[in-house]
C-alpha cells in the first residue's frame, strides 16, 4: 500500500541506513580499519555533533558508529538474526542517498572480504502524518535535541510492522488511536500513544523512517525508530517502550508487531565498535 492511498504524507524529508555488521573480532584487519577510516571522513561523524544537522552537513551526509550492548538486546515479536547477531551499527543519515549508498557499498566490499556481513534496514524521512498544531506543541516543541555521543550515549532501534488490520482501518480511525480515550461520561478509558510516551519527550531523541517502497508489503519493516539519550534516562526509555506496549494504556498497540529491539552504545571510530571484544 502507498502512502498516499492511505492518506500519509509523500513527502520526503531525507534518507536513513541501518548497516548491522557481523564480524568475528579476529579477522578485523589494518585494510579494513584504513578503509572504513577513509570512506568515513567523507561523512560528518555525528558522536561529535550537538544540536540538528546544518543544511551542508545534511547534503553530505552523516553517520555515527554504535557498539552492540548485546546484554541489553530485546527479543520481540519478529525474529531476525541479521539484527540480533549483528555485533555492531553504522547508522547513516542525509539529504541526499548517494553518499550513504557509496558509504554502504564500500563498507560491504570490505566486509566480505573479512569474511563478514552487513544486514540493511533503510527508510525514509518523512513529516509527521498524525499530528496537528496543537500536538506538535504539545509532543515536538520541547522535544530533546540530537547531541554528541558524550551526552546521550545509547542508541536503540525498534522496527516494527503494523498489520493487516491497522491498514484496513479508515485514516481517521487510525489518527485516533494516538490519541486519549474517553467514555460517555468523559472518562479516560485508555491514554493511547501521546499520553503513554509523554514523559519521554524531554528525555529520549527520536527520528522515525518509514519504508520506502510502502507499507503492509509483507517484506521488510514498515518503520524503523531509532532513539538517543544519556545513560541515566535508560530506565524512561524502557518505562516509555513498556507503557507503549500496555494495550490496556494503549490500543494502538495491538496492531504492533516488532522486530529486536537492539541496543547499542556510541563510539567515536569504526575502530572502537571491536574495542574489548
Amino acid at each position: 500500500m502507498d502512502a498516499k492511498s492511505l492518506n500519509l504524507t509523500t513527502e520526503i524529508l531525507g534518507y536513513g541506513r541501518f548497516l548491522f555488521l557481523q564480524l568475528e573480532p579476529g579477522r578485523v584487519d589494518s585494510v579494513l580499519l584504513e578503509s572504513a577510516e577513509a570512506l568515513g571522513s567523507v561523512l560528518v561523524n555525528m558522536h561529535f555533533a550537538d544540536g540538528p544537522a546544518s543544511e551542508a552537513d545534511a547534503r553530505r551526509g552523516r553517520l555515527q558508529y554504535l557498539r552492540a550492548e548485546r546484554e541489553l538486546l530485546g527479543a520481540r515479536d519478529l525474529a531476525d538474526d541479521g539484527i540480533t547477531g549483528a555485533t555492531a551499527l553504522v547508522r547513516l543519515e542525509g539529504t541526499d542517498p548517494g553518499p550513504l549508498a557509496a558509504y554502504e557499498e564500500g563498507l560491504r566490499a570490505q566486509l566480505d572480504r573479512c569474511g563478514g556481513s552487513v544486514y540493511t534496514l533503510s527508510g525514509i524521512h518523512k513529516p509527521r502524518s498524525y499530528t496537528s498544531f496543537a500536538m506538535t506543541q504539545y509532543a515536538y516543541a520541547k522535544a530533546l535535541p540530537p547531541a554528541a555521543g558524550a551526552k546521550h550515549p545509547f542508541g536503540v532501534v525498534t522496527p516494527q510492522n503494523k498489520t493487516s488490520d491497522w491498514w484496513k482501518l479508515d485514516w481517521m480511525r487510525r489518527e485516533s488511536l494516538f490519541l486519549p480515550q474517553y467514555d460517555g461520561a468523559g472518562n479516560m478509558r485508555a491514554k493511547g500513544h501521546a499520553l503513554a510516551s509523554a514523559h519521554g519527550i524531554p528525555h529520549i531523541n527520536r527520528r522515525l523512517y518509514h519504508n520506502t517502497d510502502g507499507y503492509g508489503l509483507g517484506a521488510g519493516y514498515d518503520f524503523v525508530g531509532y532513539f538517543e539519550f544519556a545513560e541515566s534516562d535508560a530506565r524512561i526509555f524502557r518505562d516509555v517502550m513498556a507503557s507503549l506496549r500496555d494495550t490496556a494504556q494503549n490500543p494502538e498497540w495491538c496492531y504492533v508487531r516488532e522486530g529486536p529491539e537492539w541496543w547499542g552504545r556510541r563510539v567515536g571510530k569504526f575502530a572502537e565498535l571491536w574495542a574489548g571484544a
